[in-house]
């Protein structure tokens, strides 16, 4: 089993290694950009306390960006469970917008175990969703307004 540091270095190095990704770490978030898409990949180790045994566990959180200042609106939740998570796995999430006032973020995420971590897993779960949230932006933004995460 691993902390939220071993896990965290692990990821890096995954990420910068065999995948040879650019990131970027502010705080506990490693940030990973892609030219090619409208949004960017959002990873956060967390803490998830301890086995039976004592040791320590944790989990990764991967998640992208889909839209920032969007009406929240019942047709929008509607939409969002009802209609946008069929081509893919993982959740969306819809939260408080910071720096709009009413106003909602969504995002797409997945989280898996830090303690089992591989490549190949990191990498289908980071591909997914990024191309999840890079095909719901568009038909979103459309419907229900708001900025995508490359609009500034």
């Amino acid at each position: 089993m691993a902390t939220v540091d071993q896990t965290m270095l692990k990821v890096q190095r995954l990420l910068t290694g065999p995948m040879k990704l650019k990131i970027q770490i502010e705080g506990d978030l490693i940030g990973v950009v892609f030219t090619d898409a409208s949004t960017q990949i959002h990873i956060r180790v967390i803490d998830w306390g301890k086995n039976k045994d004592g040791e320590q566990r944790t989990l990764v959180r991967i998640s992208a960006p889909v839209l920032r200042g969007v009406e929240p609106k019942p047709e929008l939740y509607q939409y969002l469970l009802r209609e946008a998570q069929r081509p893919w796995f993982g959740s969306v999430a819809v939260w408080d917008d910071e720096a709009e006032k009413g106003k909602v973020t969504v995002s797409v995420g997945h989280t898996l175990l830090g303690d089992f971590l591989d490549e190949e897993e990191l990498r289908q779960v980071l591909f997914a969703v990024l191309g999840a949230a890079d095909t719901l932006d568009d038909p979103l933004q459309q419907r229900f307004g708001g900025k995508r995460w490359v609009d500034k």
